[in-house]
Order: structure tokens, then sequence, then C-alpha cells
């Protein structure tokens, strides 16, 4: 004969489940987590008991009501810059003159920056930039002939591919386009590096230049070294560094922002801390397709913002307007069974399944199995 009968649950320990079976006047007790019993199990079985709840014990439950459910992902990224030129002295112990620019001024390719004296002998200087000068401009008709042969062999490739469309047609200018921009920054460069030696030539044949400092590429001046008026030069050391603004980015390497960002019209970059900011960017994969990289946009392309600097992107992946919804901490599973814990009037928590739908960030979408007003217990 088994008896079952309800055991009374001190308030010095509220949420304790006992599970009581008397066998003949021997009581074991075992403690159970089985929270699915309902009152009307009392009469065919052992009984899940259930303290009741003082008014201070409900801070973890909430009503079922209607709200916003949105669902996101977030990504980190770095400020970095691609095209970046640290400037020094090719010579030793020579006395420095002038620093004529200061931090956060822009400066164009050619500018003089700082000013020395110097005993070099000037035509061994003057051989050796006209060497200078007759190797970039080898090696930029170098990469003028590799331009030519690969669009060569894209038009070949193009022309043996017959049936020719207009579709077909289409893509070989998009390649042969894609030629041009992937050398085009390579070609820039050997034209500033010659005009800065043929700049320095001229200066030098005027008697106007003994080793001074050139800016190398047009940009701002991010750095210069503190105490150089008056000092003697170091080979070498850096003096003066100089960032394009316009090959500045914010950079993602994580596999899933290539996954959820690749191809999208522009995204938001929050910048928290001291300089906190939003910056628009359009995402672009970089060449060796291992990350993207964020081009900023509008107003945001002039600001200076400090390298390595993190910002944050946040991609709304789903929505729902004023939905039914709990706190998404109410949702439980249990194999392919959804299900949250009603509070009762008397303060009973009660197992309930549910179909949901939206799981977002901080709530969850309910399409069944409750309604507005009802109370689910929340980190149950």
């Amino acid at each position: 004969m088994i008896r079952s009968g309800v055991m009374k649950i001190s308030k010095k320990f509220k949420r304790v489940r006992v599970f009581g079976v008397l066998f003949f006047g021997l009581i074991p007790v075992m403690a159970t987590n089985l929270y699915g019993c309902t009152r009307a199990a009392e009469e065919d079985g052992p009984v899940l008991l259930v303290g009741e709840e003082e008014e201070e014990d409900v801070a973890g439950n909430l009503p079922v009501e209607y709200a916003d459910v949105v669902s996101t992902i977030s990504f980190n990224v770095k400020y970095r810059t691609a095209a970046t030129q640290d400037l020094s002295f090719d010579v030793e112990r020579a006395k420095i003159d002038s620093v004529l620019v200061t931090p956060g001024e822009t400066v164009r390719a050619g500018q003089l920056l700082i000013t020395l004296v110097t005993d070099t002998d000037a035509e061994a200087e003057r051989e050796d930039l006209l060497y200078q000068i007759e190797r970039l401009e080898l090696l930029k008709l170098q990469v003028e002939h590799q331009i030519a042969y690969e669009k060569q062999l894209l038009e070949f490739n193009a022309a043996m591919d017959t049936p020719i469309t207009d579709e077909k047609k289409k893509k070989l200018e998009e390649a042969l386009q894609a030629v041009d921009d992937k050398y085009y920054w390579t070609l820039q460069d050997y034209d500033d590096k010659i005009a800065i030696c043929n700049l320095k030539l001229y200066n030098l044949e005027n008697n106007n230049n003994d080793h001074n400092i050139y800016a190398g590429m047009d940009g701002i001046v991010e750095y210069v070294r503190e105490g150089l008026e008056g000092s003697q030069t170091v080979i070498g050391r850096t003096v003066i560094t100089i960032k394009d603004p316009n090959d500045m980015y914010f950079y993602a390497s994580d596999r899933n922002a290539i996954q959820y960002l690749e191809g999208l019209d522009s995204v938001v970059i929050t910048v928290s801390g001291s300089s906190a900011a939003e910056y628009e960017a359009i995402p672009e994969l970089t060449e060796d397709g291992t990350g993207l990289r964020f081009i900023l946009t509008g107003d945001s392309a002039s600001t200076m913002i400090a390298e390595n600097t993190s910002g944050n992107i946040v991609l709304e992946l789903g929505r729902r307007d004023n939905v039914l919804s709990v706190p998404k901490t109410a949702v439980h599973r249990a194999g392919d069974k959804v299900y949250v814990y009603v509070v009762d009037s008397d303060g009973y928590r009660r197992y309930r399944e549910v179909t949901i739908g939206l799981e977002g960030d901080t709530r969850t979408e309910i399409l069944s199995g409750l309604e507005a007003g009802e109370i689910v217990a929340v980190n149950y």
C-alpha cells in the first residue's frame, strides 16, 4: 500500500522541491527536478510538491507581453592604414636646421619637410639620383608591359570563347578594368618616387638641397620626432611619418564577417571611448580574400582616426515588431520540445509547451501556448 502526501515546506527553504513516498512507516525522501506534474496528477501517482512563494520571491517572474523582438550579430573591427611612409635621413651626424611641419598637417608629395646642412659630395649625389630615376623608370616600364600582357591574354581567351555574346563582352571589359585597378597604385608609387628624385636633382643642381627630408606621397603628417632642430642626424631613424587618409580603413578578419557583410551597400561602424562616433563605410573583400575592409564614405571619409582604433558593427538579422513574446531566459528546451514555466495565481510554476518564432537577443517570439498577461518564470 502506497500513501502519498504533501510535506509542508518552511519559508526558509523557498523553491525546494520534495518528492515524498511512505512505505509502511519507512520514509525515503528523494530530491527531484521533475517540473511537469500538475495537481491533476495527485490522484494517480506520486506528487511533486512546490512551495508557495512570498511576494518578495517573484522578482524573477515577468508577464507575457507584446514587444519588439530583434536578432542581431556583431563584429569587431580595427582601424588600419595601408599606405604609410616613415622618413629618415641617409646621412650621419649632419646638423638639422629646421622642421617645417607639425603633426596633423596635410602635405603633398615632394614637399620640403626638414632642412639640414651637410658636406656630402654634390656630384656623387647627382649621379646617384640619375641612377635612381633611370632604375625607377625601367621598373615602371616593366609593370606597364605586364599590364599589356595580361590584357592581351584576356582578349585572346575571350576571342576563343565563341560565340561572343554581350554578356561575355561585358565580363571582358570588367576583367580589363580589374587589371588596371590591380596595378594602379604600383604605377602611382613609381611616379611619386620619380618626381621626388627629379625634385631633389633640381634642388641639388641649384645648390638648394643637402639631403633634406621631402614628403614621399600626398598625406597627413602623423608623427614628428621631438627635439629635431639643432640635433644631429642618425641614419635610418624615423623622424616623420606620413599616412594617406585616402587609403585608411577599418578591417575585420572574422570569417563570419565575410559571410554576413560582404556585398552590403554600407554599414555603420560604432567607435566608443574618448573618440565615440559612428562612421558609414562600404565593406570590400581584401585582395587575398581573408578578410573585409571598410572604406569610409561621405563625411566619415575626411575624419582623422588613430590607427588601431577599435570599432563595432551590429547587423540586424531579423525583427518582429510588437509581437507576443517573453524574455529569452524564460524559454527552455528538452529534445524537440520547447517549454516555459507559467506561474499561476497561487504562485505555483507549471510546465507548458510553447511554439516559438524569432529568437532575438533579449526576447523570444511566442506563436502559441501563451496569452498576454500570463506570468512566466525567468532564469528558472
